[in-house]
């Protein structure tokens, strides 16, 4: 790899981490100073948060990115002032270090544009104005008596691991340790790129220095620190000696048994890490002697190799356990992927969908009367199927990481406005597909903004209404029939709908207020330039919010749902698709067309009998199944088509549930189960078309365009039109 792109590349895997990093700490902060408050700091929290601003400052520093690893570096301080008791973390010290970290995420922007984190001195001396003098009073004041009782907080041993976390280190360490390894074996031959192996030897013991850092290995960290101060010493003596390689694949060795131990749960040996930091301080101290560094040691003083002077060959991912000179075998279980073969791959696997079904279902081949024949189709329908279950899943991730970004939005948002809130999350482990999390972040963050500026009182009037002067907003996930369901509730004063009435006549949105129905009325707040706030401040009144709302759930064929008490709260319901792509469907005929509904929405089917179906005096169609009542929607009349037979006895009722209304609609014919490949519709047929109660559309086996019905749309729009 050529030496800039090599380099772009680690900018890249940087950017990735410290982001990751930054999304981390930032709800820790939240937590920590709500904690504080009541004197329950947590060390392993503040711990946690002091390694992931040191490992920003290391890596920054090490790419030459010193704007980053200055900010980084006085947050780290402020931490460290914190962890040796001289000062209690409080509100001043969690704004500080959230506008670091507001301000590192800049400085990571303007590297991904431009590859260099210049260009935002002017707010770096600004903050640093900020921290200067908290800084200079802390460690200048006496430590502060702890209101709890309990003794200062220090740093303590590092704390179990999650397997999850366990796992990921492990796996990134062996990486970067056999990156090391091949570079050190490399420089045996004394090869004209030794100054390139040298830098990415010393890159990958970084970045390793830093992981064993952050998850509070101090004695790795230290035998990744001296061999990476022998690597920068080689750069100004790019010929190093057979002693300094060897004292280097020592240190490496220690290192793959420390990691080893970290993979089986067990401490790292403190006495096995103290030969390799001797041997490498020797490295360290050693003069030059005719351009390069001599040490004394009792290791062979070259590589031994074969007759050829080739290097040995070293195991390959392979951790040294001295304990019991076992080895343990490292294997990644996990490799990083561009998005974009991803999406190929889904793609590929929605046409393979497509392919298949025109094959099984192609004429000819459903008249063969071939046992092989029949259980090969079966065969590759079993296989399709999980190819297709895979492809979904590498591409599901949690909600946690965006749930928890909405922590500093509330905290940012509740601090501004003089307002005590509470946020609740609840189901953060649900998962969705990656392009959904993408485009959910600006909906989240404009529903929340409305809520504490609209919702949410302040303490006084809270009191005065009977409320605790604690406002509660609650973010909660769940799966059901198919989709996301994304909850945001919260327990203000809810949502006036004779002033949303009257604020939408005023800008002649609505002319006659009579017939409107309680959810077109709460819908008018979605309208583009709606608000019904009285003065326009930096948080909302421009009426833009809600219109973001809508138009991202546009993109993601989701559905939004507002419920209100006047005095008690609102409630918005996010209905997100579980999956944009391809999902089980019932293929259905009305006439000549063919339908397919979603399988999640189905409930059951039957052939109906005339005693069991009801006409009220409005002319609404009803069917009794069982002890309910449920209305009938005659799909040929709302797609006006010609029906084989209008009487209900002589077709199908499909029982369909859209939210929380149900329906029966009337079809000729089930066609059978199959899988579908969801397309979208252009722009005519899903607005200027008009069309009702379509999702999408999906290609069947003999070629031709099925529409896909979104059968909650569908079943609202008649019940409100009856």
């Amino acid at each position: 790899m050529p030496p800039e792109s090599e380099h772009l590349e680690i900018l890249r895997i940087f950017l990735c981490e410290a982001n990751d990093l930054l999304d981390s700490v930032e709800p820790r902060l939240i937590e920590m100073q709500q904690a504080s408050t009541t004197g329950a700091l947590d060390p392993e929290t503040l711990n946690a948060i002091f390694r992931a601003f040191h490992s920003i400052k290391g890596s920054g520093h090490s790419l030459r990115l010193k704007e980053i690893g200055g900010v980084a570096h006085h947050a780290e301080s402020l931490l460290d002032i914190v962890r040796k008791g001289n000062a209690a973390f409080d509100l001043q010290y969690a704004t500080l270090l959230l506008k670091s970290i507001d301000l590192l995420r800049s400085m990571l922007r303007q590297v991904e544009k431009t590859h260099s984190d210049a260009g935002l001195e002017p707010q770096k001396e600004a903050l640093l104005a900020e921290f200067n003098p908290v800084l200079a009073h802390a460690v200048a004041g006496p430590p502060p008596a702890p209101s709890t009782g309990k003794s200062p907080i220090i740093d303590r041993p590092a704390p179990s691991l999650s397997a999850e976390i366990r796992d990921r280190f492990v796996q990134e360490a062996d990486e970067l340790l056999q990156q090391a390894e091949q570079c050190l074996l490399a420089l045996h031959k004394n090869p004209p790129n030794a100054a390139e192996l040298i830098a990415e030897a010393f890159r990958s013991l970084h970045s390793l220095k830093g992981n064993c850092g952050f998850i509070g290995l101090a004695d790795l960290e230290s035998v990744s620190h001296r061999a990476e101060t022998v690597l920068q010493k080689l750069k100004s003596e790019p010929t190093p000696t057979g002693e300094q390689i060897q004292a280097l694949l020592k240190g490496i060795d220690v290192l793959r048994s420390g990691v080893a131990a970290v993979s089986r749960g067990v401490r790292v040996s403190s006495a096995n890490c103290q030969g390799a930091k001797v041997l490498l301080e020797q490295c360290i101290a050693a003069p030059a002697v005719n351009g390069s560094a001599r040490v004394s040691t009792s290791e062979p003083p070259a590589i031994p190799g074969g007759a050829s002077g080739e290097p040995p060959q070293r195991p390959r991912s392979t951790l040294l356990l001295p304990a019991d000179g076992k080895t343990t075998q490292v294997l990644r279980n996990d490799i990083r992927v561009d998005l974009t073969k991803l999406d190929s791959l889904i793609n590929l696997v929605g046409e393979l969908v497509i392919a298949e079904s025109m094959v099984t279902r192609n004429p000819v081949v459903l008249r063969l009367e071939d046992e092989s024949l029949e259980r090969a189709v079966h065969h590759l329908r079993r296989v399709l199927t999980d190819l297709q279950d895979v492809s979904m899943v590498v591409r599901m991730i949690p909600l946690s990481s965006t749930f928890r970004k909405m922590m500093r939005v509330v905290h940012d948002l509740s601090t501004k406005m003089g307002k005590q809130v509470k946020l609740d999350l609840i189901g953060e482990d649900t998962e969705v597909d990656k392009s959904v999390i993408e485009l959910l972040s600006d909906p989240l963050v404009h529903i929340l903004r409305n809520a504490l500026d609209h919702g949410i009182e302040t303490p006084e009037e809270r009191i005065k209404s009977g409320k605790t002067e604690v406002g509660t907003v609650k973010i909660e996930a769940k799966h059901e029939s198919g989709e996301v369901l994304i909850i945001i509730s919260d327990d203000g004063r809810g949502m006036d709908r004779g002033k949303i009435l009257a604020k939408a006549m005023e800008r002649g949105l609505v002319r006659d207020p009579n017939g409107l129905r309680d959810r077109e009325i709460l819908n008018l707040i979605f309208e583009p330039g709606f608000s019904t706030a009285e003065k326009i401040t930096d948080v909302s009144g421009r009426g833009v919010g809600m219109d973001v709302v809508k138009k991202n759930m546009e993109k993601l064929k989701g559905r939004i749902e507002l419920h209100s008490k006047f005095g008690m709260g609102s409630t918005v319901v996010l209905r997100i698709p579980l999956t944009l792509a391809i999902m089980d469907g019932m293929l259905v005929r009305v006439g000549t067309a063919r339908y397919t509904l979603p399988m999640s929405s189905i409930r059951e089917t039957f052939r109906p009998v005339a005693e069991r179906v009801t006409l009220t005096p409005d002319a609404q169609e009803l069917v009794r199944v069982r002890d309910e009542l449920i209305p009938v929607v005659r799909l040929h009349r709302v797609y006006q088509k010609k029906p084989d037979s209008e009487k209900l006895e002589e077709g199908i009722l499909i029982v369909v549930e859209g939210g929380s209304t149900t329906a029966a609609l009337f079809v000729d014919e089930i066609l059978g189960q199959q899988q579908t490949v969801i397309k979208g519709l252009s722009e005519y047929l899903g607005v200027l078309g008009g069309a009702r109660g379509v999702s999408g559309c999906t290609i069947l086996g003999d070629g031709e365009v099925s529409l896909i019905l979104d059968v909650r749309t569908l079943v609202m729009d008649e019940a409100s039109s009856n």
